[in-house]
């Protein structure tokens, strides 16, 4: 009986180390991860088209305009959510207000995108999809978490086994696309100032202005003044972003308690040359392009408008929440007083 027993546990321990010894396959980085969306997919949307990296395309409406894979800039208006519908960001006005994400002060239009060699801000689904679109069309697509790197990779076992992240459902709308971002922002500003200010004056950098109140009598404005002025500034949809003015700004719903609205003063310099070292107050680094050359082509007492493209202004990353990149800006100044 006792040598029964012996015998009984030399087998399970030889069985133990048969065992152990075996090898067991990986698991991958993102198996579960995909397991889980190819389950979700097959229950919630059993018609989805797979592409070529992984992603799954819901739903299209094809454009007429040129491919987007063409171009080097996009416009494109999205919105993104988690599988449970929950709204993560978008450009559309009208989704935020509906999700209650809306915010003010924030911009909401299509974002340009640019999409030159080694600083491609798509992640890599998101490529892959609007590569597949034209100017006008719509897409909802389903990125999976391995997709959302913007790291670029040979195929899609590549992207499993190296990228992570979350999954999303896109909803992407391709608006426009060019190659050139200072010729498409002159032509809007053109187009703009066609419809809106036909008597204003350009000059052979795309700066446009428009006077609008006669300067004093004695106009000229000495080398080395100080000076009072009041300014506002707006995108081309007529969106105010900032001004001195407590009443505009009230008006169009960015006023403040924290902030004083009054006029601020100016350092001027004395020749057409200079006018790069204008500065507002103490702040040397205040104030961008097309604010101080505006200022530097105006005379005591006068009011005009200024226009102008990115380059100018807040360039290609904007400034906040309120000025998205490659924006053309409109500036209203006004000289109060010495």
């Amino acid at each position: 009986m006792i040598m029964k027993r012996r015998t009984y546990l030399i087998i399970c321990l030889c069985l133990a180390l048969v065992f152990s010894c075996a090898k067991v396959p990986p698991t991958g980085k993102n198996d579960d991860a995909k397991t889980y969306l190819d389950a979700w997919i097959k229950v919630n949307h059993p018609d989805a088209v797979t592409t070529e990296l992984g992603a799954f395309k819901l739903s299209e409406t094809p454009g007429s305009g040129v491919s987007a894979a063409d171009s080097l800039y996009l416009r494109i208006n999205y919105s993104y959510y988690t599988l449970d519908e929950e709204l993560v960001a978008t450009t559309y006005e009208k989704v935020a207000r509906r999700c209650g994400t809306y915010k003010k002060n924030a911009w909401y239009g299509p974002s340009i995108i640019w999409r030159g060699q080694d600083k491609d801000n798509l992640a890599a689904g998101l490529e892959e999809a609007v590569n597949s679109m034209n100017v006008g069309g719509k897409m909802r697509v389903v990125i999976p978490g391995w997709l959302s790197t913007t790291k670029r990779y040979a195929n899609a076992e590549e992207y499993l086994a190296k990228a992570t992240g979350t999954d999303y459902i896109y909803d992407i709308e391709i608006v426009d696309a060019f190659n050139d971002t200072e010729v498409w922002e002159r032509d809007s500003l053109r187009r703009f100032i066609e419809a809106n200010y036909p008597g204003a004056k350009e000059d052979s950098t795309g700066f446009w202005s428009v006077v609008l109140s006669d300067p004093h009598p004695n106009s000229v404005i000495p080398a080395d003044t100080t000076l009072q002025i009041n300014y506002t500034g707006r995108l081309l949809n007529g969106r105010v972003f900032d001004t001195t003015i407590a009443d505009t700004a009230a008006r169009h719903g960015i006023y403040s308690s924290s902030k004083t609205y009054a006029t601020q003063r100016i350092n001027w310099f004395s020749s057409s040359e200079n006018w790069d070292k204008i500065t507002m107050g103490t702040d040397s680094g205040s104030l961008i392009a097309g604010f101080k050359y505006g200022l530097s082509l105006m005379h005591k007492g006068e009011k005009a408008l200024f226009f102008f493209t990115s380059s100018y202004g807040y360039g290609a990353n904007g400034s906040g929440s309120s000025i998205p990149g490659y924006s053309p800006l409109c500036f209203e100044l006004e000289i109060t007083e010495e």
